[in-house]
């Protein structure tokens, strides 16, 4: 049986997410784990031995280029560096005498030869791309993303621009800061996951000109745009007329890869820039009196409803990218992915105007400490779980460094990263928030209506725009409320109605859910493959 495709599809169904909570003694006797983790696939995390059994490519595996190249290139896009010199390689199409072909490689040749597929491996690749292929209408997700993108950094770049004319120099320098301090650390873990990529022999050889564009646009500070941009061309190549069917697998397998790396760019990036940006705008809005031109309001509203369209519509990127990286989770479609942008979109509204209602009330350093401590926590946990996004080891600087941002984004939403019954965490993370807003909705309430507030170790006597002066102090505390509520049943009907794995049961035995085992997260039976049938020895 030829290993020229069926390894790296086999590779791919069984490959598992980031975030590994699950023990080895959970594996199959294929080393196959009986439910995967919560988080994206990543190319880096291939050789994570904590959540995949390794499957060493007895054979060197060539591929057929979808265009004839003139020089041999070595290629790993598919396996992992791994080798075994147990037996010698296989070869599929012509290769120069004086290339060695190590075992456990994957070889990219020029060749002119069809490659031969057995039915079964023909069949899996067709349903393959069948199930996650590039479609056209993709495009507009890619559309908003862009759109989001450009007008949340503009619409900010500006805003520093115009406090800085109108003197408000302390807004001008923040404004600005957030801007710049997230973008140079998006851009420095952008450039690193490529530079563990080429180390790990993931990422396929691109040109002068590539590297060129991909260097010029991280200096403009845009690399979750570089990222989609990749992904929509591995996406587009794939469709190319007259590719063949393991070229374009591996096109679609690439595809989603950087789709996975620029939905966790994007997400991260929103909660360190565009969610204090937007707290930060609405502070200004709420305590800084009446804006000194019509541009400047309008200008402020851009700013506020890009960044929040965009932190919604990150979460919604990050969970359609987690549930096409995973083979055994079903694809979001349309309804599904309304629902959980309107369900993000509601919670993050409550949760950043009662935020911001407590900046403005109580004075910054308890404020600070407030939010600090929340990260803490939630910094502690997700290195308490351990993450393997940036390398197969969860015991590395950079992979302890991403933990630490990845906190932030707990400071304003959740992000599942357990295995199992999601009720549980939501329920747990959702009546802390929940009760953190209903408190500060009530403090802001009792403090604003009774006239000045007057100032102490903890309260501030802060000075009120116009047009809070103008409004019951009830109406902002009522928002923040309804916004949560609003959110609590947009999720409660896309997990009863719309989620991709079929309707969700509301009430489970206490047994299994104690267990915290989620039936659908299992890995089907079909995805239990013996190695010794795919020719790659035991694992």
């Amino acid at each position: 049986m030829l290993i020229d495709f069926s390894a790296p599809v086999y590779l791919f169904l069984l490959s598992t997410g980031m975030f590994s909570i699950t023990p080895q003694t959970s594996h199959n006797s294929q080393g196959v784990p009986n439910s995967g983790s919560k988080l994206l696939v990543t190319r880096r995390s291939w050789k994570n031995s904590s959540t995949w059994a390794k499957f060493p490519l007895k054979t060197a595996a060539v591929i057929q280029q979808p265009s004839p190249r003139p020089e041999f290139t070595p290629l790993a896009a598919w396996a992992s560096d791994e080798t075994d010199s147990g037996s010698a390689p296989k070869v599929v199409g012509s290769v120069p005498g004086d290339v060695d072909i190590l075992p456990g490689r994957v070889y990219s040749v020029s060749t002119t030869e069809e490659i031969e597929l057995d039915e079964d491996t023909r069949q899996s690749l067709e349903e393959f791309r069948r199930l996650y292929g590039f479609r056209q209408y993709q495009l507009i997700f890619v559309f908003f993303s862009f759109i989001t993108y450009i007008f949340d950094v503009v619409s900010d770049a500006y805003l520093a621009y115009r406090y800085h004319k109108q003197g408000d120099y302390y807004w001008s320098k923040l404004t600005l800061a957030l801007v710049v301090g997230p973008s140079l650390v998006i851009t420095g873990f952008s450039l690193m996951w490529y530079v563990l990529d080429r180390k790990a022999h993931v990422d396929p050889p691109r040109g002068c000109l590539c590297w060129t564009f991909r260097l010029t646009f991280h200096a403009l500070q845009m690399a979750p745009l570089v990222r989609l941009s990749d992904a929509v061309y591995y996406g587009m190549c794939s469709k190319r007329p007259g590719i063949s069917l393991d070229a374009a697998v591996w096109f679609i397998k690439l595809m989603l890869y950087e789709d996975a790396d620029c939905a966790m760019l994007r997400m991260i990036e929103c909660f360190m820039e565009s969610a204090p940006q937007l707290l930060l705008q609405l502070y200004i809005i709420i305590t800084q009196g009446t804006a000194q031109s019509t541009l400047q309001i309008i200008v402020q509203s851009v700013s506020c409803l890009t960044s929040w369209l965009s932190l919604a519509w990150s979460l919604t990127h990050y969970q359609k990218a987690l549930r096409s990286s995973r083979a055994e989770k079903a694809r979001m479609r349309w309804l599904s992915s309304s629902l959980f942008f309107l369900w993000k979109a509601a919670m993050l509204s409550s949760r950043l105007l009662s935020l911001a209602l407590l900046a403005a009330i109580v004075r910054g350093f308890w404020f600070g400490l407030a939010l600090g401590c929340h990260w803490i926590v939630a910094a502690g946990w997700v290195l308490a779980r351990g993450t393997t996004f940036c390398s197969p080891s969860r015991n590395t600087l950079t992979e302890y460094l991403f933990d630490l941002v990845l906190g932030a984004v707990y400071c304003f939403d959740v992000v599942n990263i357990r295995e199992g019954h999601s009720r549980i965490w939501y329920s747990t993370c959702y009546t802390v928030f929940g009760l953190e807003n209903f408190m500060i909705a009530a403090l802001w309430h009792i403090f604003s209506s009774n006239g000045p507030v007057t100032k102490t170790w903890l309260m501030k006597a802060p000075t009120f725009s116009t047009w809070v002066n103008d409004i019951p102090s009830w109406v902002l505390p009522l928002v923040v409320i309804c916004s949560f509520i609003i959110g609590i049943f947009v999720m409660i009907s896309y997990y009863l109605f719309a989620h991709p794995s079929g309707r969700i049961r509301v009430c489970i035995p206490c047994d299994e859910l104690m267990k915290n085992e989620d039936p659908k997260s299992k890995t089907p039976e079909s995805l239990s493959l013996d190695p010794k049938e795919l020719d790659l020895g035991s694992a």
